[in-house]
């Protein structure tokens, strides 16, 4: 295993850098990427002989801003506390609309596989999260994992972008019908997105045999996202993985990542954790 890097690694380190760079952070919220990457964080006193799972983060925020902080650092401290190597990953957004975060969730899932031997990860345990929008992408990495941009080309394209696993946090499905999120919509694909934009990113419609288990927590009440985007998505994904779950909850807050005092949602990380340890992701603790 060779030395694990600590800082933030560009995904598509073989183009040069876009200058000058609007990236910047307020109040815990990332805006304007240019350059997407991700931000590793590793467990502490970690075996050296025994290969760890790893998941990719994709904080929400709408496809206008990052939550930065606790949909993405604070969810990467808390997967290493399990042993789960983390990646919170600077996605491109309304700057640069679809398919820019797609193919940045893709090169995400791309770059830690790629480099799973090396860093003393399991390959076969690499798994995504996302909340809010941030869902939305990784629900498309989970149901797109074969997009291809017509006429670009990945070089590392030939490593599967599948996700093992993939957990959803109070997510945007649907950019249709009355359980879209508007916000998210815009921000993604415009004032005036065709009929064929909206299908085929209203992520119901890719639900396939060979999905990746997932896990899905909701509140019921949610005034931002309906809890509606999470009941198609898993009545489409069941028909193809039952082993997945879908948690909903007694609350009507947007956001609540896994903060503390939110009633009985609170105890979401929990359930988690035990889907986890259920499905062979992480060791019985």
């Amino acid at each position: 295993m060779t030395s694990l890097p600590q800082d933030p690694l560009t995904l598509w380190s073989e183009q040069k850098p876009v200058t000058p760079d609007r990236e910047k952070t307020e109040n815990g919220r990332v805006f304007g990427v240019d350059n997407p990457s991700i931000t590793p964080f590793w467990p502490e006193n970690r075996s050296a002989d025994a290969p760890l799972p790893a998941v990719v983060i994709f904080p929400g925020g709408g496809y206008v801003r990052l939550a930065i902080e606790h949909e993405g650092y604070d969810i990467a401290r808390w997967f290493n506390s399990l042993g789960v190597a983390a990646f919170v990953v600077k996605y491109r957004m309304q700057e640069y609309g679809f398919p820019a975060p797609l193919l940045d969730g893709l090169r995400a899932v791309r770059v830690v596989r790629a480099n799973a031997e090396a860093w003393g990860l399991d390959a076969s345990k690499i798994g995504v999260i996302g909340f809010s929008a941030g869902g939305h992408l990784a629900a498309s990495v989970t149901t797109r994992y074969d997009f291809r941009e017509s006429g670009a080309t990945d070089p590392l394209e030939a490593v599967s972008a599948r996700p093992d696993f993939s957990i959803l946090g109070y997510p945007v499905i649907t950019l249709q019908g009355e359980d879209a999120h508007a916000g998210s919509r815009q921000a993604l694909l415009g004032d005036q997105p065709s009929a064929q934009l909206l299908q085929e990113n209203s992520l119901e419609n890719q639900v396939k045999a060979g999905i990746p288990p997932v896990f899905i927590v909701h509140g019921i009440g949610d005034k931002a996202v309906p809890v509606g985007n999470s009941l198609v998505f898993f009545n489409q994904v069941q028909k193809h993985n039952p082993d997945s779950e879908l948690h909903v909850y007694q609350t009507n807050v947007h956001g609540f990542g896994m903060r503390k005092d939110q009633g009985t949602v609170t105890a979401w990380p929990e359930v988690l954790k035990n889907w986890l340890q259920h499905n062979g992701v992480i060791a019985a603790q």
